[in-house]
């Protein structure tokens, strides 16, 4: 099954996630992710962290849950030596 055939629902029993039903902010990927928000700021800014929307005039930055959780699926391997897909 690919990653995009999950539904929301399937993703959060996944991670065991449970929804918030909105988009997130920074600290709170932060947590789901267990990492220091300055980690997430840095993901963004290398354009290899989860998809991000900023709304034109501010400077805050939102993340859609389910996109932070498929971004997590494809950081899935089966042994350390796998190859990192591009």
């Amino acid at each position: 099954m690919a990653p995009d055939d999950l539904t929301f629902e399937q993703l959060c029993e996944l991670f065991n996630y449970i929804p918030q039903n909105r988009l997130l902010d920074t600290k709170e990927v932060a947590d789901i992710l267990a990492v220091h928000p300055s980690c997430v700021d840095h993901l963004r800014v290398r354009g290899t962290g989860p998809r991000y929307f900023k709304p034109a005039g501010t400077r805050r930055v939102f993340y859609s849950e389910r996109d932070v959780l498929l971004w997590m699926l494809a950081g899935a391997r089966q042994s350390t030596c796998e190859a990192v897909a591009a």
